[in-house]
């Protein structure tokens, strides 16, 4: 899949920046596939810069393993890491129940009704099949969650990993089974255990509705 012809320009980032967050976001979303060829040379002609913070953005992306780069031959996007699914699910289910347990700590009344607010549409995408709405849904769920917990390791690595299973989720997105009322029922319970100041029970029913998903992507790619 190539590149996009045009893009919104902005000025508020830096050149590499502005690079690096949107290819970050085309390989996350599926725009560019995996082990799609990418071309310093035309990635500066479409954002309009120099090849310096080209190369830049994609050598921060290959540290990131979003894009491996081939000495003297090609740079292309990775292939969807199918195969390290515990890998990428187990240490993120621990910071998002991290997120969770601290989250207990700063939490408003506000935020509660957000949360709440968050899980009625995730609800609601689920019964109108909407999958790229139920992603959407879950994952402001989850960054308020981290918002909230107002730490920044633990939403910056967080959110490092957790961009590798959303890459993941939109490459089977077609195939998935997302009527799970049961996550439902896991994001009430989180939100509750929150609520009421229970740093344990946020911590472990956050690190099972993770899991959950583990589960449903193992299922989803046994039986393709």
């Amino acid at each position: 899949m190539p590149l996009p012809k045009k893009i919104t320009v902005t000025n508020q980032l830096t050149a590499k920046d502005r690079v690096y967050q949107q290819l970050r976001l085309w390989i996350i979303d599926g725009t560019l596939a995996p082990k799609e060829k990418l071309s310093d040379q035309a990635i500066a002609a479409l954002f309009g810069v120099s090849r310096t913070p080209v190369r830049e953005a994609l050598q921060l992306l290959a540290s990131q393993e979003f894009v491996e780069m081939i000495p003297r031959s090609l740079t292309r996007v990775t292939p969807v890491a199918s195969d390290q699914l515990t890998t990428i699910y187990r240490p993120l289910a621990t910071l998002q129940g991290l997120a969770a347990a601290l989250a207990t700590e700063h939490v408003t009344k506000q935020a509660l009704d957000q949360l709440t607010a968050y899980n009625q549409q995730y609800q609601q995408a689920q019964h109108q099949k909407q999958p790229r709405a139920v992603l959407a849904a879950d994952s402001a769920f989850h960054d308020l969650i981290l918002k909230l917990a107002a730490n920044p390791y633990v939403s910056e690595f967080s959110q490092l990993v957790n961009a590798h299973a959303q890459r993941i989720e939109n490459f089977y997105l077609n195939r998935l089974d997302l009527q799970q009322p049961a996550a439902v029922q896991e994001h009430q319970e989180i939100i509750t255990a929150i609520a009421a100041d229970d740093a344990a029970a946020a911590r472990e029913r956050t690190e099972q509705n993770w899991l959950r998903g583990m589960t449903l992507l193992q299922h989803c790619i046994a039986a393709n």
